[in-house]
């Protein structure tokens, strides 16, 4: 009896780099890229990075009513992925320092 021998073609994907040697990673099923190559995925990317950067105004506190409508706005912003997580989170603690000192 022969031991049967089954060759299994996994495809790699076809991004080249700049000094022209390719990427040998997995491609994506049915895709010619792998998952950090697929032109979805890095159109994705580009657009998180993008909102990002957009810019988020909020009102400099000066009196606790003032301070209240700031955060309003940062909480506002969140809640409509307006700006990102962690600036968000930068944003709220600097609130927090200037409630200490009103």
């Amino acid at each position: 009896m022969h031991a049967t021998e089954t060759t299994i073609h996994i495809r790699t994907c076809c991004h080249i780099f700049p000094d022209h040697h390719r990427c040998g990673s997995p491609a994506l099923r049915h895709e010619p890229f792998c998952y950090f190559h697929d032109p979805t995925r890095q159109a994705t990317r580009q657009r998180e990075a993008r909102n990002r950067r957009r810019s988020f105004a909020v009102t400099t506190p000066s009196n606790r009513s003032e301070l209240q409508l700031s955060l309003d706005q940062v909480i506002q912003g969140l809640a409509h992925n307006q700006v990102d997580p962690r600036r968000d989170g930068l944003l709220l603690f600097a609130l927090q320092i200037a409630a200490t000192r009103m």
